[in-house]
This record gives C-alpha cells, sequence and structure tokens, in this order.
C-alpha cells in the first residue's frame, strides 16, 4: 500500500474526489465565473459561508480550491489561499498583520519588492517604521523589539546570501510579544522546510519559482491557519482582487505533481557543483568546508 502521507503520493491525490468530476484523471478547470443554486435557501446558506463555499470565482473556485489544499497540507497549515502572484501574497500576508504608525522587524537581503513594500510604500501610506537586521542572532530580534512592533518579517534562506534564521527561536520569542510572523519560504519550498511547524503564522510562495517550475506561472500562496486565513480571504484577497485564475491553479496541480522529484533533482546537481568548486584552485573560500 502507497503512503499517503509522501509528499510524492499525497500531491498525486489528496483534495482530488474524481466522482465529482466524472473519473477525470486530473481535476477539470472550472472557468466559470459564477455558480447557480436550486432555490433562495441554498444561496441563502451559502452566502453565510463564502470561505467555503463557491459563489463567485474571485472568492472561491472548484480548481483553486483543489491546488490549495495540497498545498496547505504539505506545508503543514490548516489553509492557502493562492494570489496572482508572488508579490499579491507577500503584500496580502503583510497588510493582514501591520498596522498603522507600526513598526517591523526584518532582514537586510528580503526579495527585493518586498523590501520596497514595507521600507518606501508602506513607510509613506502608514508611517510604518523598518528595522533592518542580519538575522543571524535572536539577541538582534530581542534588542529592537519596540511597544508598536506588530510583525517580524523572515525569509529563511534569505534572498541572494541565503541567511538564515532559528524560526523556532523567534516565533517563540515573537509570540512571547504578541507580534505576527511571516516568512517567505521560496528558496527551501515546503518540501525542506515547514516554518508552520515551528510556530511561524504566516508562511508565503512565489508559486513562479519551485512550486511552479516551469517558467509558465506567475502566481503565489500564503498557508497557515484557518483563523488567519479567513481573516485574509475577507479582508485582503476579496478587497485587493488578487484572485488567481483557474488555469493556473491547474497548471500548479500539474507543477506539483513533479516537485519532490524535480526539486531531488536540483539538490543533486547542485551538490555538483558545490563539490567541483570547493577542489578548484581559483574558489578561495567554500561553504561546504565550513559545515
Amino acid at each position: 500500500m502507497r503512503d499517503s502521507n509522501r509528499p510524492a503520493t499525497m500531491l498525486l491525490h489528496y483534495g482530488e474526489d474524481k466522482s465529482e468530476y466524472q473519473g477525470a484523471v486530473v481535476p477539470p478547470i472550472y472557468q466559470n465565473s459564477l455558480f447557480t443554486f436550486k432555490d433562495w435557501d441554498s444561496i441563502d446558506k451559502v452566502f453565510d459561508d463564502p470561505v467555503n463555499n463557491c459563489i463567485y470565482t474571485r472568492g472561491k473556485n472548484p480548481t483553486v480550491a483543489i491546488a490549495e489544499e495540497k498545498l496547505a497540507k504539505l506545508a503543514g497549515g490548516e489553509k492557502a489561499k493562492l494570489f496572482t502572484s508572488g508579490m499579491a501574497a507577500i503584500s496580502s500576508a503583510i497588510m493582514h498583520c501591520v498596522k498603522h504608525n507600526g513598526h517591523v522587524i526584518t532582514l537586510k537581503n528580503i526579495y527585493g519588492p518586498a523590501n520596497n513594500f514595507l521600507g518606501t510604500y508602506l513607510k509613506e501610506k502608514m508611517n510604518l517604521e523598518v528595522t533592518y537586521i542580519s538575522g543571524t542572532d535572536i539577541k538582534e530580534f530581542e534588542s529592537n523589539i519596540k511597544e508598536n512592533t506588530c510583525l517580524i518579517y523572515l525569509e529563511s534562506p534569505s534572498s541572494v546570501v541565503f541567511s538564515l534564521q532559528d524560526l523556532e527561536v523567534v516565533a517563540k520569542l515573537a509570540k512571547s510579544h504578541n507580534i505576527k510572523t511571516i516568512i517567505d519560504n521560496t528558496w527551501a519550498t515546503p518540501i525542506y522546510q515547514k516554518p508552520l511547524s515551528f510556530g511561524i503564522d504566516l508562511e508565503v510562495h512565489s508559486c513562479s519559482k519551485y512550486i511552479g517550475g516551469h517558467s509558465d506561472i506567475v502566481a503565489g500562496v500564503v498557508i497557515g491557519s484557518e483563523k488567519d486565513l479567513r481573516g485574509i480571504f475577507e479582508s485582503e484577497h476579496a478587497l485587493y482582487g488578487g484572485k488567481i485564475a483557474p488555469f493556473e491553479a491547474w497548471l500548479i496541480m500539474r507543477s506539483l505533481r513533479t516537485l519532490p522529484i524535480r526539486l531531488k533533482q536540483h539538490e543533486e546537481n547542485g551538490m555538483k557543483v558545490a563539490k567541483y568548486l570547493e577542489q578548484h584552485p581559483k574558489v578561495k573560500k567554500s561553504l561546504l568546508s565550513r559545515a
């Protein structure tokens, strides 16, 4: 019997009910904007819970929902919400956590557009204060917490320099001060790192990178608790309108089927290159030798 908890098996089948779509091997693309109901009572019932019912594709769509279930399961989260891009996911997650005149602690090497969103756009729009640290020492986080600190925004490994943060320790510190935490987990993917299990509140990804894997998708996802994701669905996702199209969600499902084997090959290829460079006479410093 196949282990349904193995990522490769889970990503093939989880969230799918083939009896609902005529036994099709892969879920269909529900390319409709509206959904119909047999009577007014049915309409009234679904409007009481738009998060879990299909009313209008800007909210929930069956194809998108299957992809979201797979991503949430893979990351160990209760819910996931797909967006039109990684930045749509990042900005929505950040907006869910920050407040006017608030303070954010983040890293010096986060993704450029996320840096601009925090340090320029929200500084002007919301008078948001941002403190940049290296993130390698928990004392840096602790010493920079203020009364108005509302968010710690992480990226581990970080962009360009691939620095790491101790996610469990940072999450514990943040919770003790009632501060929300977000991590951009794009580089590691939920295959190699599961930040939610360490206590991080929200995990964001650019699905255009490893999750997509074929350079034919622009999308993003936020993963976390049912409470947080309901809040994001009802506010940032609904009001900003950054919904992903059913076709892109279908492509993400296609990509998820091969994510484990693709990452395994990336790992093997990367190690071969690293070992080659470690022995190269023109390389003065090797990270492998320090491991």
